[in-house]
């Protein structure tokens, strides 16, 4: 199949970056070490989805995927805690992060501990998450026990492309290191999976999370694109 390698050097990804927004609630449902159900205080009380930006634990039919819900249950579930999110994914999922009623984020805590991957798809990929994950690393930590653990968008990843997103409501946050858009800095070109020119390998790619966003930002769709 034709896509991002695991070895594509990549300098940059730009995805949905809006104003963050807040809303506290109380956990009620777990689902995995990233993702959850809140309700929300009164007046409104309504519940909803979450994700965790910027990181990616394992699927739970990955080893440690239990030990990552476990561990965020064990955080937040009964709780009431404050999300910052900054984006709204294709099912309706704030995407975000949890500040815990200690002050420290969920997000990183999953990453300091060995139970999540620095998801890179941000303008500028998180240095500090960049560090937790080395030193968890270092130090054999849950998911770094194994020599090659396989990233969760690796597991997700399915035989057939998915639809390349048009715009930004089209976007399935855990799929965009599998949507493939990349753009070219320097010609101003992009491509998707289709394409048939698309790149096998190189450096210093941009990607993007929707087709319009690196048109936004100036890039032309490739002679080679459908």
């Amino acid at each position: 199949m034709t896509g991002i390698k695991i070895g594509l050097a990549i300098t940059m990804v730009y995805f949905l970056l809006q104003v963050p927004e807040s809303i506290t609630g109380s956990v009620i449902t777990v689902h995995q070490g990233d993702t959850f159900t809140i309700q929300s205080v009164p007046p409104n009380q309504k519940f909803y989805k979450v994700r965790l930006s910027n990181i990616d634990t394992p699927e739970l039919k990955q080893p440690f995927g239990i030990q990552a819900k476990e561990f965020t249950t064990n955080q937040i579930f009964g709780k009431e805690i404050q999300v910052k999110y900054n984006m709204i994914d294709f099912y309706g999922r704030l995407i975000g992060s949890v500040v815990l009623p200690q002050g420290n984020l969920l997000n990183e805590e999953l990453v300091r501990v060995g139970l999540a991957w620095h998801y890179r798809v941000t303008p500028s990929p998180s240095n500090f998450l960049e560090r937790l994950q080395y030193e968890a690393w270092e130090k054999q930590m849950g998911i770094w026990v194994e020599s090659s653990p396989m990233p969760p968008w690796e597991f997700r990843r399915e035989k057939e492309l998915p639809a390349t997103p048009a715009d930004k409501n089209q976007v399935d946050y855990d799929l965009i290191l599998s949507y493939g858009i990349i753009g070219d800095p320097k010609k101003k070109i992009y491509w998707w999976p289709v394409c048939k020119d698309y790149p096998d390998k190189g450096v210093n790619y941009v990607v993007f999370g929707y087709k319009r966003l690196a048109e936004s930002m100036g890039y032309q769709s490739s002679l080679g694109c459908s």
